[in-house]
């Protein structure tokens, strides 16, 4: 059964914070770097100040992509029509299967590189920087989420 569903503004925007959310291993090292540099600025002293700055402003670099990543995913949504238009999804046995107005294809399990979850989607990543956006509210269409999760697991592996 397909499920039909559309990609709304917010939901691109949450789809985006959900793509740029670091990993628990990339958030412990950054929250372990910071702790080093707060250390340093409280122990080293007025010599090792430039480089806590130094520091810190490297630190900020690294999460500010994450900061803006809604903002810019807003007028990225503006400017694609592709991503406005209806979807539709449907859970085969070897793979998962999308379409829009301008084409269907089926991505096999076998090419499925990762996938993420939180509560309003999942995100099917083809590529590194290449994913689908499922809406868990496609359940209310008859998609079967839970099945397609568990496959993921199974097929793809863990979450990522």
């Amino acid at each position: 059964m397909i499920a039909r569903f559309r990609i709304s503004e917010d939901d691109y925007a949450g789809a985006m914070k959900l793509f740029v959310r670091l990993t628990r291993t990339r958030r412990l090292l950054l929250i372990a770097i910071v702790a080093v540099l707060v250390l340093g600025a409280l122990l080293g002293g007025r010599t090792l100040w430039p480089v806590v700055l130094v520091g810190f402003v490297g630190a900020g670099i690294v999460v500010m992509p994450i900061a803006l990543a809604p903002t810019a995913a807003r007028r990225h949504y503006r400017q694609y029509k592709g991503m406005q238009e209806a979807f539709g999804a449907e859970l085969l046995d070897h793979g998962l299967r999308i379409e829009s107005l301008h084409g269907e294809g089926t991505i096999v399990w076998e090419n499925i590189l990762q996938w993420r979850q939180n509560d309003r989607f999942v995100l099917v990543y083809v590529m590194p920087r290449l994913f689908h956006v499922l809406p868990k509210s496609v359940v209310e269409q008859g998609f079967d989420m839970p099945a397609l999760i568990e496959r993921l697991g199974r097929q793809v592996g863990p979450e990522a």
